[in-house]
């Protein structure tokens, strides 16, 4: 009885010890005997044919690896719930999918690949790194850019006197024709954390954004000026207002005109078919007390699921593929300013051809990164839903209400920080 006894649990645990071992370590294959690697991003814009074209080469030139790419609008959800390698993540993201366990230090991986971090741009760096790990590649850097409209300015203007300058000039023409438009709604996270890095506001405060600080309340209010007093933008812009008056036609008393726009580099598609020669492309103004560019990056992270060294050695290739200048310039033939150095450079070389990944590449150096916190969006969500309209919307808002509005906003910020996961 105890021999038959022992037989049984040593084959049960043979059996245990085979069921972990295959769960961790046979990669799947396609019919053909290629080993499967699945990768799922947001790119569900005009940027999405681009990636495409990446993955499309790799597939094409050998014959061990294939990877599905999946572009899809709500990605973040997918992959959370289903089974996925490669995952693209938003820089103001990388720490809470980190906390939460969803991806895994990367650098063995691009070491496999022959990637070093010397071949990134320090502010690239700077996003994909977590307490001096690499916890993702960087892909590119989107900071807000600037547009210009040649025919209402020669030269892009660089500071808030200029802006200035120019109302009073378009002003004088036609007074339906603006500088620029503030927008209540769209990237007003942007417009709020670039005013901050022009002027040296640190937001982060431990494990939460603090925005209930007088020196950010003071920064905040520019916007409230240049709306009712100053009055460079129009007032009561909606939802990408910045963008759609720019892109209006003036006609007297029916729509504001504008001859700046301030947003995002992917408008340039429809910026650029518009206004063709005419549309300028250039780094945005010094708003604030110093110069300081912000925005949102693409990283490409590893799921914390692979553990397989076969699937990892795939992704190694793949991404041994993709940065190099060959492969990489088609991201920035989308619009999107690579990080990747060797990849910068050929930009440089052919500026004319990638506007605006160069006009944005020339950020970099002055570029500052989303804070690194948990549920970056979900701290920052009074203050784009409630806070920045009500500042850009309501003639006579004082600087009173405005820090009573960012004291709720930080005490909404600390609940949520209060959620992450007590790592010990």
């Amino acid at each position: 009885m105890r021999l038959t006894k022992f037989l049984a649990i040593s084959l049960s645990v043979v059996l245990l010890l085979a069921g972990c071992s295959s769960s961790s370590s046979d990669s799947e294959k396609t019919a053909d005997g290629k080993i499967k690697i699945s990768f799922i991003n947001g790119f569900t814009g005009g940027d999405g044919a681009y990636m495409k074209k990446i993955t499309d080469a790799f597939n094409e030139s050998q014959d061990k690896y294939v990877v599905t790419e999946l572009q899809e609008k709500d990605h973040y959800t997918k992959f959370k719930s289903g089974n996925y390698d490669l995952v693209v993540v938003h820089g103001n993201n990388l720490e809470t999918y980190n906390q939460d366990g969803l991806i895994q230090d990367i650098s063995p991986v691009i070491k496999k690949a022959g990637i070093k971090e010397s071949d990134f741009h320090q502010a690239g760096l700077d996003i994909a790194k977590l307490d001096g790990d690499m916890f993702a590649v960087p892909l590119d850097i989107h900071p807000l850019t600037m547009f210009y409209n040649k025919d209402l300015t020669a030269e892009a203007p660089k500071t808030y006197e200029d802006l200035k300058a120019l109302n009073t000039k378009l002003q004088s023409q036609s007074k339906d024709t603006y500088t620029l438009g503030v927008p209540s709604s769209g990237l007003v996270e942007f417009y709020m954390l670039m005013i901050a890095a022009q002027n040296g506001i640190e937001l982060k405060d431990g494990k939460q954004l603090n925005f209930a600080q007088e020196k950010y309340a003071d920064a905040l209010m520019q916007f409230h000026d240049m709306v009712w007093k100053d009055k460079v933008s129009p007032p009561k812009l909606g939802l990408d207002g910045e963008f759609q008056t720019f892109m209006k036609e003036a006609k007297e008393g029916k729509a504001y005109k504008t001859a700046v726009a301030i947003t995002g580099p992917w408008f340039y598609g429809a910026a650029k078919e518009k206004y063709g020669d005419k549309l300028g492309v250039a780094p945005i103004p010094q708003i604030g007390s110093e110069l300081a560019a912000y925005g949102n990056a693409h990283t490409i992270a590893l799921s914390s699921k692979v553990e397989d060294e076969k699937v990892k050695e795939g992704i190694a290739e793949y991404l041994k593929f993709m940065f190099t200048p060959e492969n990489l310039l088609n991201w920035a033939d989308g619009g999107q300013a690579p990080v990747h150095l060797a990849t910068l450079e050929k930009v440089e070389a052919e500026q004319e051809k990638y506007q605006i990944a160069f006009q944005n590449a020339k950020q970099f150096e002055n570029y500052v990164s989303p804070p690194q916190v948990y549920q970056f969006g979900e701290q920052m969500r009074y203050m784009n839903e409630s806070v920045f309209s009500k500042l850009v919307t309501t003639e006579n808002f004082t600087k009173k209400e405005l820090m009573k509005e960012l004291k709720k906003a930080t005490k909404l910020a600390e609940q949520v920080a209060a959620t992450a996961p007590q790592n010990e």
